[in-house]
């Protein structure tokens, strides 16, 4: 794998954005909980970055299909990222409920009686007496992010079969500033110690999953790819 790549400007510009929105919700979790909560509502300006950034990332993934497409990658690589624009737009349209508030439309009566805020949306449901969002967004997304930001790269980097793998399907993977800038910011959030710092957090795997897929960290080309 290449070294630490320079962090273009557009990611100086993201991550002074996001210390600050952090910096500045720790700030009034501390002084202002009245505030924070506006700060951190449904609809408000951090949910509506959560899903901008989500929605620009599944944007990049359609622009690289198209890419790979062009260049005649393999058809995997193009899966790979369609897969992924599909499910970042999906990411984008849950956070904000598809439009449902923005436009006034009103939940059917399935999400009315299942959805635990009846709202137009899949991870708020509570199915049997579990909740949907605590058990696959929260719980087996944090263990497949803790993977993915933490081991992956020296994953691919160490075990030649993750790396043929890697090489086959194209996943973007992050550069170290990245993992720095998500580590850092995951630990200033968590002083916050108050439900809604999870607003604050997915703002922050938005944002930088935006900058991962603008500039993911480069995988050499395995010496035996599997066929």
């Amino acid at each position: 794998m290449n070294n630490l790549r320079k962090i273009t400007k557009l990611e100086y510009i993201l991550f002074v954005i996001l210390f600050l929105f952090s910096g500045y919700g720790l700030y009034l979790a501390k002084t202002d909980l009245n505030a924070f909560g506006i700060f951190t509502q449904e609809d408000g300006l951090v949910e509506n970055l959560t899903s901008l950034f989500l929605f620009g990332a599944s944007m990049v993934s359609l622009y690289r299909v198209a890419q790979f497409r062009k260049a005649k990658k393999p058809g995997l690589w193009v899966f790979t990222a369609a897969m992924l624009a599909f499910l970042f737009f999906f990411a984008a349209g849950e956070e904000i409920s598809w439009g449902q508030r923005i436009f006034g439309i009103q939940s059917s009566e399935f999400f009315l009686e299942h959805n635990k805020q009846a709202e137009t949306n899949l991870h708020n449901l509570i199915v049997d007496g579990t909740n949907i969002n605590k058990l696959i967004f929260s719980q087996l997304l944090f263990v497949v992010m803790l993977v993915y930001f933490l081991f992956m790269r020296v994953l691919v980097k160490k075990v030649a079969f993750i790396r043929n793998l890697e090489w086959r399907f194209n996943v973007p993977l992050p550069r170290i500033q990245h993992i720095v800038g998500m580590l850092l910011l995951a630990g200033l959030i968590a002083l916050i110690n108050l439900a809604k710092q999870a607003e604050l957090l997915e703002m922050a795997f938005a944002f930088i999953f935006f900058m991962i897929f603008l500039n993911p960290a480069e995988v050499e080309q395995p010496t035996c790819p599997l066929e």
